[in-house]
């Protein structure tokens, strides 16, 4: 716990905005502000010297309220409503998931983070860029950043380093493209070059640079058999909604999280080649929906 409440300094840039932050955070900062000073004097190699009586009688005091203000009735009321508004979100998007491999068999999942420098983050705070992101959107829903777009979630998050940006999942036609990297580069310089205009004001970062880092990277391909891809799609929605952010943006700002509309779905007889594990999808049910399933795991290579 003080290792923890001793790096509160590196968050010294947001003191007076506490009433933002996410409800645990704000109880850590508050003590951690009016606690830390006094406890520097008991330090030894970084470790809080816990044989004198100050120190043990300080940590009991904090223990104490936190105790007494995360089970009061108001605060577990905020944090319900924040982990319910999560759980929705997280059914949600992986049900859209799904609606989409029913009409298309290997969609082709990229993923971006959008971000403001310099001037911009204090705009974005006031709220004065809600222009570029909803250009950003609305472009990529009508492919005109790259084509043949069949899905998007996007997440807006503020972190005290990072500011207000974007976490984006952008699934493509995975029949007509395969260039997963090359893709996910032109979305990040629209946002930088022709939403928010300058590279000095935004930037980005391209996941798949991240790929081999992952477990499930859940990025390229994803056949609707492949466990592997699909529990990696998983864990990218669950990271896509969490609630725990840094600060939670006001009302004001609409929805921070979005995303498109689920495909129509085919009447009548399915064109192409019949699929090979059937035309269900109850293996990515099973793992995105957590619906039983009879289906075998499939070691389908993902790309």
């Amino acid at each position: 716990m003080w290792l923890e409440f001793n790096q509160v300094d590196r968050i010294h840039k947001v003191w007076g905005r506490e009433r933002g932050m996410h409800p645990y955070l704000n109880v850590g900062v508050h003590l951690a502000r009016k606690w830390v000073p006094r406890l520097k004097w008991y330090i030894c190699e970084n470790n809080l010297v816990l044989s004198e009586e100050y120190p043990r009688r300080v940590l009991g005091h904090i223990f104490r309220v936190i105790r007494r203000v995360c089970t009061h009735q108001d605060f577990r009321r905020r944090i319900e409503g924040l982990d319910r508004k999560q759980r929705e979100n997280f059914e949600s998007c992986c049900k859209y998931f799904v609606d989409i491999l029913r009409t298309h068999a290997r969609p082709l999942v990229l993923r971006v983070d959008l971000y403001l420098e310099r001037e911009a983050k204090t705009a974005a705070r006031d709220g004065l860029l809600g222009q570029a992101e909803e250009k950003f959107i609305r472009n990529l829903r009508e492919d005109r950043i790259i084509p043949d777009v069949i899905g998007y979630i996007v997440r807006r998050e503020d972190s005290y380093d990072r500011g207000i940006h974007l976490h984006l999942m952008v699934i493509v036609d995975g029949a007509k493209h395969c260039k997963s990297y090359a893709l996910a580069e032109i979305v990040k310089e629209y946002w930088i070059q022709e939403c928010v205009g300058s590279p000095e004001l935004a930037s980005g970062f391209n996941c798949y640079l991240r790929k081999h880092q992952y477990l499930f990277a859940g990025i390229g391909h994803v056949h609707y058999a492949d466990q592997g891809a699909l529990t990696g799609v998983r864990e990218a929605i669950r990271y896509l909604t969490l609630t725990d952010c840094h600060f939670l943006l006001p009302e004001s700002f609409g929805k921070n999280l979005r995303k498109g509309q689920p495909p129509r779905q085919p009447k009548g007889k399915r064109r192409g080649a019949p699929r090979r594990f059937g035309n269900d999808v109850s293996v990515a049910e099973h793992i995105l929906l957590g619906k039983g399933t009879n289906s075998q795991p499939t070691g389908h290579r993902r790309q």
